[in-house]
């Protein structure tokens, strides 16, 4: 009987890493999904600047935590996310409005993918 009781406390104690993953992920992205929206809106009103400062601070806060993305998430999809933000912040550098905003919103759907893939779905684990 202890071994029934060992083996659903390890059951109960994945579960709640794996949950407790799912919401640490999706908070980090969803911060950062929202404030590349914000750049883009100041892109829109010609703030350039404040664009290429607030994406700027996005990218950091995705490189103070690019080791638990990398630790939890496959390596490729990390990596197109880094190609991503050089992209747009090449586009912020050129002031090119059409092509920065289609790469804004490839990034921001990059993210969320990340998010989704780990909450916990039917899709996911089949």
């Amino acid at each position: 009987m202890k071994r029934f009781w060992a083996a659903a406390a390890l059951l109960l104690i994945l579960l709640a890493g794996s949950l407790a993953n799912a919401w640490y992920s999706r908070t980090l992205t969803r911060d950062m999904e929202q404030r590349l929206t914000q750049a883009q809106e100041l892109a829109g009103a010609g703030d350039w600047e404040g664009a290429e400062r607030l994406t700027d601070q996005v990218r950091e806060d995705w490189e103070e935590h690019q080791f638990y993305f990398h630790v939890v998430i496959r390596h490729s999809d990390t990596d197109g996310v880094l190609k991503a933000f050089r992209a747009v912040q090449e586009y912020l550098e050129l002031e090119e409005p059409d092509q920065y905003h289609a790469a804004n919103a490839d990034l921001i759907a990059q993210l969320a993918l990340l998010a989704e893939m780990e909450q916990p779905s039917l899709a996911n684990v089949f």
